[in-house]
């Protein structure tokens, strides 16, 4: 059994399986998005297939009826023809993963939004593109739903109903340990959102953190999974730092 404001350094998939059923309130999460990440470079589609697969099984499972699973994803570069045989440069829309994901578990897809990137606002920088074809200026931001419940509430009806998110926050830190962490704005949305003070939040890829800054900020549990030592350790530090 996992304790509350806790992040462990372990598998996420083995760390939910020690989650009790029906007991969180709210998923906030962001997955690898098989990029060929460092971490993901021994991975087949096959493999990061099956794990987000028993990602979204658990989730379905220690999540309380009714309650809800946000998570942040980017679309897929068809680079080298990784994911289908294309003439010239292309991408696979990861959306269609993701909802036969949530669907085949009992998760309905509630709400759709974009997060729009600060550069977008600013201005798309300058970068080498001699093909017809945008950068990726944008990501996803959907929200899934545990079926078994009519009862839905309304914390925030300005923030509830927005479906362009991003454009007042600030870019996410510069951590030398992390390559991809999301703005602290992007997880203390979700949990203003969707959840109440004293509610458990988890994030079952937890990277540096940022999930359980945002929970303490707003009087949440967390709990956290990182299988890699150097970003568990990170998250560590940055909640010390948080409590001096």
């Amino acid at each position: 059994m996992v304790e509350k404001n806790k992040i462990y350094n372990m598998d996420c998939i083995d760390g939910m399986k020690s989650i009790d059923d029906n007991t969180i309130d709210l998923i906030v999460t962001s997955p690898p998005y098989f990029l060929n990440k460092e971490y993901e470079k021994k991975w087949t589609y096959e493999y990061y297939c099956q794990l987000m697969d028993n990602v979204f099984a658990e989730a379905s499972r220690i999540l309380k009826v009714g309650g809800y699973m946000v998570i942040n994803f980017g679309d897929y570069f068809n680079s080298g023809n990784r994911f289908y045989k294309a003439d010239v440069p292309s991408v696979y829309p990861s959306s269609i993963n993701y909802f036969n994901w949530g669907q085949s578990h009992g998760l309905d897809l509630q709400a759709t939004r974009i997060w729009r990137k600060q550069f977008a606002k600013m201005g798309i920088p300058m970068v080498c593109n001699t093909h017809p074809r945008n950068i990726f200026d944008y990501e996803h931001i959907w929200t899934f739903r545990k079926r078994g419940s009519k009862d839905e509430f309304v914390n925030d009806r300005k923030l509830s109903q927005r479906g362009v998110l991003g454009e007042d926050w600030k870019s996410p830190a510069k951590l030398s340990v992390h390559c991809a962490a999301f703005p602290i704005e992007l997880p203390t949305w979700a949990i203003k959102v969707y959840s109440h003070e004293g509610d458990v939040v988890l994030d079952p890829f937890m990277g540096s953190g940022t999930t359980a800054l945002a929970c303490i900020n707003e009087n949440r549990y967390y709990i956290g999974f990182e299988n890699n030592e150097e970003y568990y350790k990170a998250s560590l530090d940055r909640i010390d730092e948080n409590r001096d």
